[in-house]
Protein backbone atom coordinates (compact mmCIF):
# COMPACT_ATOMS: atom_id res chain seq x y z
CA UNK A 1 0.00 0.00 0.00
CA UNK A 2 1.44 3.43 -0.94
CA UNK A 3 2.51 5.62 1.97
CA UNK A 4 -0.05 8.33 1.13
CA UNK A 5 -2.91 5.83 1.18
CA UNK A 6 -1.61 4.28 4.40
CA UNK A 7 -1.51 7.72 6.07
CA UNK A 8 -5.06 8.41 4.89
CA UNK A 9 -6.24 5.09 6.32
CA UNK A 10 -4.59 5.84 9.68
CA UNK A 11 -6.23 9.29 9.72
CA UNK A 12 -9.60 7.71 8.90
CA UNK A 13 -9.30 5.20 11.76
CA UNK A 14 -8.34 8.01 14.15
CA UNK A 15 -11.26 10.20 13.08
CA UNK A 16 -13.74 7.33 13.36
CA UNK A 17 -12.42 6.43 16.83
CA UNK A 18 -12.64 10.03 18.08
CA UNK A 19 -16.20 10.52 16.86
CA UNK A 20 -17.44 7.09 17.98
CA UNK A 21 -16.02 7.30 21.50
CA UNK A 22 -17.14 10.91 21.91
CA UNK A 23 -20.73 10.29 20.85
CA UNK A 24 -20.87 6.82 22.40
CA UNK A 25 -19.82 8.07 25.85
CA UNK A 26 -22.01 11.16 25.56
CA UNK A 27 -25.05 9.09 26.58
CA UNK A 28 -23.66 8.74 30.09
CA UNK A 29 -22.86 12.44 30.41
CA UNK A 30 -26.30 13.45 29.17
CA UNK A 31 -28.03 10.92 31.44
CA UNK A 32 -26.29 12.46 34.45
CA UNK A 33 -26.98 16.07 33.48
CA UNK A 34 -30.69 15.66 32.67
CA UNK A 35 -31.19 14.69 36.31
CA UNK A 36 -30.34 18.24 37.36
CA UNK A 37 -31.06 20.27 34.20
CA UNK A 38 -33.90 20.64 31.72
CA UNK A 39 -32.99 19.54 28.17
CA UNK A 40 -32.80 23.06 26.77
CA UNK A 41 -30.80 24.23 29.78
CA UNK A 42 -28.29 21.51 28.99
CA UNK A 43 -28.16 22.38 25.29
CA UNK A 44 -27.80 26.11 26.01
CA UNK A 45 -25.00 25.67 28.56
CA UNK A 46 -23.20 23.06 26.48
CA UNK A 47 -23.07 25.08 23.28
CA UNK A 48 -22.44 28.40 25.03
CA UNK A 49 -19.35 26.89 26.64
CA UNK A 50 -18.24 25.41 23.32
CA UNK A 51 -18.79 28.77 21.64
CA UNK A 52 -16.65 30.58 24.21
CA UNK A 53 -13.94 27.96 23.74
CA UNK A 54 -13.97 28.48 19.98
CA UNK A 55 -13.89 32.24 20.41
CA UNK A 56 -10.86 31.96 22.70
CA UNK A 57 -9.05 29.77 20.16
CA UNK A 58 -9.79 32.24 17.36
CA UNK A 59 -8.76 35.33 19.35
CA UNK A 60 -5.50 33.68 20.44
CA UNK A 61 -4.94 32.54 16.82
CA UNK A 62 -4.73 28.89 17.81
CA UNK A 63 -7.08 28.14 14.95
CA UNK A 64 -7.66 30.04 11.74
CA UNK A 65 -11.15 30.37 10.36
CA UNK A 66 -11.53 31.43 6.75
CA UNK A 67 -15.12 32.36 5.98
CA UNK A 68 -15.95 33.81 2.58
CA UNK A 69 -19.72 33.96 2.24
CA UNK A 70 -19.54 34.58 -1.50
CA UNK A 71 -18.62 30.99 -2.35
CA UNK A 72 -21.00 28.60 -4.09
CA UNK A 73 -21.44 26.28 -1.09
CA UNK A 74 -22.18 29.06 1.45
CA UNK A 75 -25.85 28.03 1.68
CA UNK A 76 -24.82 24.45 2.45
CA UNK A 77 -22.41 25.76 5.12
CA UNK A 78 -25.11 27.80 6.87
CA UNK A 79 -27.66 24.98 6.69
CA UNK A 80 -25.20 22.48 8.19
CA UNK A 81 -25.40 23.90 11.71
CA UNK A 82 -29.10 24.66 11.49
CA UNK A 83 -29.84 21.03 10.62
CA UNK A 84 -27.55 19.52 13.27
CA UNK A 85 -27.38 20.02 16.11
CA UNK A 86 -30.08 22.74 16.12
CA UNK A 87 -33.10 21.19 14.38
CA UNK A 88 -32.05 17.60 15.11
CA UNK A 89 -31.71 18.04 18.87
CA UNK A 90 -35.07 19.82 19.12
CA UNK A 91 -36.90 17.22 17.03
CA UNK A 92 -35.22 14.33 18.84
CA UNK A 93 -35.93 15.78 22.29
CA UNK A 94 -39.66 16.12 21.71
CA UNK A 95 -39.81 12.99 19.54
CA UNK A 96 -38.44 10.83 22.37
CA UNK A 97 -40.78 12.55 24.82
CA UNK A 98 -43.81 11.72 22.66
CA UNK A 99 -42.79 8.14 21.78
CA UNK A 100 -40.35 5.95 23.70
CA UNK A 101 -36.59 5.28 23.78
CA UNK A 102 -37.20 1.97 21.99
CA UNK A 103 -39.03 3.51 19.05
CA UNK A 104 -36.51 6.34 18.92
CA UNK A 105 -33.59 3.89 18.79
CA UNK A 106 -35.07 2.17 15.75
CA UNK A 107 -35.70 5.49 14.00
CA UNK A 108 -32.11 6.60 14.67
CA UNK A 109 -30.85 3.27 13.31
CA UNK A 110 -32.37 4.16 9.94
CA UNK A 111 -30.18 7.27 9.62
CA UNK A 112 -27.45 5.65 7.47
CA UNK A 113 -30.10 4.23 5.11
CA UNK A 114 -31.76 7.64 4.89
CA UNK A 115 -28.35 9.21 4.12
CA UNK A 116 -27.94 6.80 1.22
CA UNK A 117 -31.43 7.45 -0.15
CA UNK A 118 -31.21 11.26 0.07
CA UNK A 119 -27.68 11.23 -1.34
CA UNK A 120 -28.80 9.19 -4.36
CA UNK A 121 -31.94 11.25 -4.99
CA UNK A 122 -30.63 14.78 -4.53
CA UNK A 123 -26.81 14.69 -4.52
CA UNK A 124 -26.18 12.05 -7.21
CA UNK A 125 -24.00 9.92 -4.96
CA UNK A 126 -23.28 6.45 -6.26
CA UNK A 127 -23.74 3.28 -4.26
CA UNK A 128 -23.25 -0.45 -4.69
CA UNK A 129 -24.64 -3.69 -3.32
CA UNK A 130 -21.94 -4.05 -0.62
CA UNK A 131 -22.78 -0.68 0.93
CA UNK A 132 -26.51 -1.39 0.83
CA UNK A 133 -26.05 -4.81 2.45
CA UNK A 134 -23.84 -3.40 5.22
CA UNK A 135 -26.46 -0.73 6.01
CA UNK A 136 -29.22 -3.33 6.19
CA UNK A 137 -27.16 -5.63 8.41
CA UNK A 138 -26.36 -2.91 10.95
CA UNK A 139 -30.01 -1.83 11.01
CA UNK A 140 -31.13 -5.41 11.67
CA UNK A 141 -28.61 -5.67 14.51
CA UNK A 142 -29.98 -2.56 16.23
CA UNK A 143 -33.58 -3.75 15.77
CA UNK A 144 -32.79 -7.13 17.36
CA UNK A 145 -31.02 -5.53 20.33
CA UNK A 146 -33.98 -3.17 20.80
CA UNK A 147 -37.08 -5.18 19.88
CA UNK A 148 -36.35 -8.23 22.07
CA UNK A 149 -35.43 -6.17 25.14
CA UNK A 150 -37.88 -6.50 28.06
CA UNK A 151 -37.91 -2.69 28.17
CA UNK A 152 -39.13 -2.41 24.58
CA UNK A 153 -42.18 -0.20 24.22
CA UNK A 154 -44.08 0.92 21.15
CA UNK A 155 -46.04 3.58 22.96
CA UNK A 156 -46.30 7.10 21.64
CA UNK A 157 -48.24 9.43 19.40
CA UNK A 158 -48.24 9.83 15.64
CA UNK A 159 -46.85 13.32 16.12
CA UNK A 160 -43.92 11.91 18.11
CA UNK A 161 -43.11 9.40 15.38
CA UNK A 162 -43.41 12.12 12.76
CA UNK A 163 -40.96 14.27 14.72
CA UNK A 164 -38.50 11.37 14.91
CA UNK A 165 -38.84 10.87 11.15
CA UNK A 166 -38.05 14.54 10.59
CA UNK A 167 -35.10 14.20 12.98
CA UNK A 168 -33.70 11.37 10.86
CA UNK A 169 -34.10 13.43 7.68
CA UNK A 170 -32.43 16.59 9.00
CA UNK A 171 -29.60 14.58 10.58
CA UNK A 172 -28.73 13.11 7.22
CA UNK A 173 -29.13 16.41 5.42
CA UNK A 174 -26.50 17.68 7.85
CA UNK A 175 -23.94 15.06 6.80
CA UNK A 176 -24.66 15.57 3.10
CA UNK A 177 -24.59 19.37 3.39
CA UNK A 178 -21.35 19.20 5.39
CA UNK A 179 -19.74 17.19 2.62
CA UNK A 180 -20.93 19.67 0.00
CA UNK A 181 -19.71 22.63 2.12
CA UNK A 182 -16.28 20.95 2.38
CA UNK A 183 -15.72 21.75 -1.30
CA UNK A 184 -15.08 25.39 -0.31
CA UNK A 185 -14.56 25.32 3.48
CA UNK A 186 -12.31 23.28 5.74
CA UNK A 187 -13.48 21.29 8.77
CA UNK A 188 -12.50 24.08 11.18
CA UNK A 189 -14.66 26.65 9.40
CA UNK A 190 -17.64 24.28 9.13
CA UNK A 191 -17.44 23.34 12.82
CA UNK A 192 -17.08 26.98 13.85
CA UNK A 193 -20.27 27.96 12.01
CA UNK A 194 -22.09 24.99 13.57
CA UNK A 195 -21.00 26.00 17.05
CA UNK A 196 -21.96 29.66 16.60
CA UNK A 197 -25.40 28.82 15.22
CA UNK A 198 -26.05 26.24 17.97
CA UNK A 199 -24.98 28.61 20.75
CA UNK A 200 -27.26 31.35 19.45
CA UNK A 201 -30.33 29.16 18.79
CA UNK A 202 -30.28 27.15 22.03
CA UNK A 203 -29.52 30.13 24.26
CA UNK A 204 -32.35 32.14 22.70
CA UNK A 205 -34.71 29.21 23.38
CA UNK A 206 -33.45 28.93 26.97
CA UNK A 207 -34.05 32.64 27.54
CA UNK A 208 -37.54 32.48 26.00
CA UNK A 209 -38.36 29.56 28.30
CA UNK A 210 -37.36 31.74 31.27
CA UNK A 211 -34.41 29.70 32.54
CA UNK A 212 -32.17 32.74 32.97
CA UNK A 213 -28.75 32.75 34.62
CA UNK A 214 -29.49 29.54 36.53
CA UNK A 215 -28.88 27.62 33.30
CA UNK A 216 -25.16 28.30 33.52
CA UNK A 217 -24.79 27.88 37.31
CA UNK A 218 -26.37 24.44 37.81
CA UNK A 219 -23.35 22.46 36.50
CA UNK A 220 -21.11 24.10 39.10
CA UNK A 221 -23.13 22.59 41.94
CA UNK A 222 -21.31 19.26 41.66
CA UNK A 223 -18.03 18.01 40.18
CA UNK A 224 -19.75 15.19 38.30
CA UNK A 225 -22.16 17.59 36.58
CA UNK A 226 -19.37 20.02 35.74
CA UNK A 227 -17.17 17.21 34.42
CA UNK A 228 -20.03 15.91 32.26
CA UNK A 229 -20.70 19.36 30.82
CA UNK A 230 -17.01 19.89 30.04
CA UNK A 231 -16.86 16.50 28.34
CA UNK A 232 -19.91 17.28 26.21
CA UNK A 233 -18.68 20.76 25.34
CA UNK A 234 -15.06 20.07 24.52
CA UNK A 235 -14.83 16.43 23.49
CA UNK A 236 -18.26 15.78 21.96
CA UNK A 237 -19.17 19.18 20.56
CA UNK A 238 -15.69 20.44 19.62
CA UNK A 239 -13.44 17.43 18.95
CA UNK A 240 -16.05 14.95 17.71
CA UNK A 241 -17.86 17.31 15.34
CA UNK A 242 -14.55 18.62 14.00
CA UNK A 243 -13.37 15.06 13.32
CA UNK A 244 -16.73 14.10 11.79
CA UNK A 245 -16.76 17.09 9.44
CA UNK A 246 -13.20 16.19 8.43
CA UNK A 247 -14.22 12.57 7.83
CA UNK A 248 -17.22 13.62 5.73
CA UNK A 249 -15.02 15.83 3.56
CA UNK A 250 -13.49 12.82 1.80
CA UNK A 251 -15.73 9.84 2.62
CA UNK A 252 -19.07 8.59 1.37
CA UNK A 253 -21.54 10.13 3.88
CA UNK A 254 -23.68 6.98 4.13
CA UNK A 255 -20.60 4.80 4.66
CA UNK A 256 -19.03 7.10 7.25
CA UNK A 257 -22.32 7.53 9.06
CA UNK A 258 -22.96 3.81 9.17
CA UNK A 259 -19.61 3.13 10.84
CA UNK A 260 -19.77 6.06 13.28
CA UNK A 261 -23.43 5.60 14.25
CA UNK A 262 -23.06 1.85 14.77
CA UNK A 263 -19.86 2.09 16.80
CA UNK A 264 -21.36 4.90 18.90
CA UNK A 265 -24.39 2.71 19.61
CA UNK A 266 -22.20 -0.25 20.57
CA UNK A 267 -20.04 1.87 22.87
CA UNK A 268 -23.14 3.44 24.43
CA UNK A 269 -24.75 0.05 25.07
CA UNK A 270 -21.59 -1.49 26.56
CA UNK A 271 -20.87 1.47 28.85
CA UNK A 272 -24.52 1.51 29.89
CA UNK A 273 -24.32 -2.15 30.90
CA UNK A 274 -21.00 -1.78 32.72
CA UNK A 275 -21.56 1.56 34.45
CA UNK A 276 -25.30 2.17 34.83
CA UNK A 277 -26.23 -1.54 34.90
CA UNK A 278 -28.68 -1.39 31.99
CA UNK A 279 -30.71 -4.54 31.29
CA UNK A 280 -29.15 -6.85 28.73
CA UNK A 281 -29.48 -10.44 27.46
CA UNK A 282 -28.99 -12.71 24.47
CA UNK A 283 -30.72 -10.15 22.24
CA UNK A 284 -28.08 -7.57 23.17
CA UNK A 285 -25.17 -9.89 22.37
CA UNK A 286 -26.63 -11.13 19.06
CA UNK A 287 -27.76 -7.64 18.04
CA UNK A 288 -24.34 -6.10 18.70
CA UNK A 289 -22.54 -8.96 16.93
CA UNK A 290 -24.70 -8.47 13.83
CA UNK A 291 -24.10 -4.73 14.03
CA UNK A 292 -20.34 -5.33 14.25
CA UNK A 293 -20.53 -7.45 11.08
CA UNK A 294 -22.15 -4.52 9.28
CA UNK A 295 -19.49 -2.16 10.65
CA UNK A 296 -16.74 -4.54 9.53
CA UNK A 297 -18.20 -4.65 6.00
CA UNK A 298 -18.40 -0.85 5.90
CA UNK A 299 -14.85 -0.59 7.22
CA UNK A 300 -13.57 -2.90 4.51
CA UNK A 301 -15.27 -0.79 1.87
CA UNK A 302 -13.86 2.42 3.33
CA UNK A 303 -10.39 0.83 3.31
CA UNK A 304 -10.82 -0.08 -0.35
CA UNK A 305 -11.89 3.50 -1.11
CA UNK A 306 -8.71 4.83 0.55
CA UNK A 307 -6.41 2.63 -1.52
Amino acid sequence: MPKANNNKLILTVFLVAMVSFGWGLSFLAIALLVKVMEPFQLLAARWALTGLFFLALILTKKIKVKLDFHKKSTLFLLCTGLFEPCAYDILETYGIKMTSPSVSAIFVATIPCMTLIIGMLFFRYKTDSKLTISLIITFVGVVIATFFSPNFSVGGTRLGMLLMLFAVVVARLYSLFSKRASQDYDATSITTVMVIESAIVFNIIALLKGYGLKTYLIPFESLSALGSLLFLSFFCAFASYFCYNKLLSYSNPALANNIVSSLSTIIGVITGILITHDVWGWYTVIGLLITLIGVWMSGRQMQDDNQ
